[in-house]
């Protein structure tokens, strides 16, 4: 197994695909058989579908999650008992 590289997130998974099959390395790809039922599945056809409407929603989407901060209050709030 090759680890994960952090600077690979910026990269498409088609973009991987294409330098894993064209320097002659083993790709596979195989589906849980539980991932059609799965409600990540519709958020995928979500972004699918953004992304065919705007090629560059995914990466955007990426590059805004890191901006977003939380707030110290929230971060350390304590809950109650029910």
């Amino acid at each position: 197994a090759v680890a994960r590289w952090k600077p690979l997130r910026h990269a498409y998974e088609k973009e991987i695909v294409l330098y894993a099959h064209f320097q002659g390395l083993d790709y596979f790809s195989t589906e849980c058989s539980y991932a059609p039922h799965a409600y990540r599945g519709h958020l995928r056809s979500l972004l699918k579908d953004l992304e065919a409407t705007r090629a560059t929603t995914v990466a955007a989407l990426g590059h805004s999650s890191r901006s977003l901060a939380i707030k110290a209050q929230v971060a350390t709030k304590k809950l109650g008992a029910c």
